[in-house]
């Protein structure tokens, strides 16, 4: 699966007081089906919601609120994260398999190193090759 980014990402502060990122659907959808502390309605909706706009990204925003909504429900701070001073492009990362258990990481211009780093890791760690 391919991810499909929000215009403007999430933080996430959970009941333990740590603070996650989420920079798009399939972040969400792995947060939500794997880590949700309690199922509700509008966790049930965000499930949904996430895997809509996986098959079709026009539905990202719905899955973004939806998934807000979902925050709200199981009492997490949420909030935009702020754009980062002199940038208003992001860069999302994508690992893409060339053969042979190698990956090729692709990048598009406009984001520090290490949050190509994280994504990487984050997109390698879920990926079956």
């Amino acid at each position: 699966m391919r991810e499909v980014p929000w215009r403007v990402p999430l933080s996430v502060t959970l009941q333990n007081g740590m603070n996650r990122q989420f920079c798009g659907v399939y972040d969400a959808l792995d947060f939500l089906e794997n880590e949700w502390p309690m199922h509700g309605k509008h966790q049930a909706q965000a499930v949904r919601a996430c895997r809509a706009a996986l098959r079709h990204p026009r539905y990202a925003e719905w899955a973004r609120n939806s998934f807000i909504a979902a925050c709200i429900e199981a009492s997490f701070a949420c909030s935009d994260m702020p754009e980062e001073p002199g940038r208003r492009d992001r860069t999302y990362v994508s690992l893409q398999p060339i053969g042979a258990g190698s990956v090729k990481r692709v990048a598009a211009a406009g984001t520090s190193s290490r949050k190509v780093c994280a994504l990487a890791l984050g997109h390698f760690a879920r990926r079956n090759f």
